[in-house]
């Protein structure tokens, strides 16, 4: 008898060290989001309403609608078709108007098309060569249609790139979130906000010179793999 007791006691205290010995080195998942500065300027895209924001603060400045990846889920390659959700950094403003759209990328019958992607594209870093860009398909603004780039009208996005520079923050998001009750106040102005001037000095890339967002593009005729047709 009191083997056993000396024997279960060993069991006993051998798995109390181990798991705590497991929960010490387990790390903890940080549930922390990225937040603004009071008049940080920045991105927001949320899917579910096919809208992006020109934030500043937690201020809307303007709003586009966009057209959005047709796939559903976790992004997981470059092909699934799923404009992927989290907190991106924007690398540049691309001259896209000579990026080829190759539909063999996707395994998709047709032949490489130029003029897809409008006038201006902008870049933000991430491993699946998306962009938000032009079209030539304004019908598709408000649809998930895309490979999962996001998708302006032409006349949206010219808008849009006076305002943007590399650095600044992208959010994209499945759906809005609301805010507090104790913030609700604060963040309804009293007036519309006025659209800030345009950013000064702003580093506009030619399809040329510019990398843009994938290795695959080759200049000046950029053959651009992520992109929808």
């Amino acid at each position: 008898m009191k083997s056993w007791k000396t024997l279960f006691t060993a069991l006993f205290l051998c798995c109390s060290f181990a798991v705590s010995a497991w929960a010490s080195t387990t790390p903890a998942k940080s549930t922390a989001e990225w937040k603004p500065k009071p008049n940080e300027r920045w991105l927001e895209v949320v899917k579910k309403e096919r809208k992006i924001f020109l934030r500043q603060g937690d201020q809307v400045l303007k709003t586009y609608r966009v057209a959005i990846g047709s796939g559903k889920g976790t992004k997981k390659s470059p092909i699934d078709k799923i404009t992927p959700v989290g907190t991106f950094t924007i690398r540049r403003v691309a001259d896209a108007s000579q990026w080829i759209f190759d539909p063999k990328v996707f395994n998709e019958p047709g032949e490489p098309q130029k003029d897809v992607y409008g006038r201006w594209a902008i870049s933000f870093r991430n491993p699946w060569n998306l962009a938000i860009h032009g079209t030539n398909a304004p019908w598709s603004i408000g649809k998930a249609v895309t490979h999962g780039c996001i998708r302006m009208k032409n006349s949206d996005i010219e808008e849009l790139v006076r305002h943007v520079k590399p650095g600044m923050k992208l959010v994209i998001r499945e759906k809005a979130v609301k805010p507090k009750k104790s913030e609700e106040k604060a963040l309804k102005p009293a007036v519309q906000p006025i659209l800030p001037k345009p950013e000064e000095n702003l580093p506009i890339s030619s399809a040329a010179a510019d990398a843009a967002v994938g290795a695959a593009q080759v200049a000046p005729r950029s053959r651009h793999p992520g992109p929808e047709a």
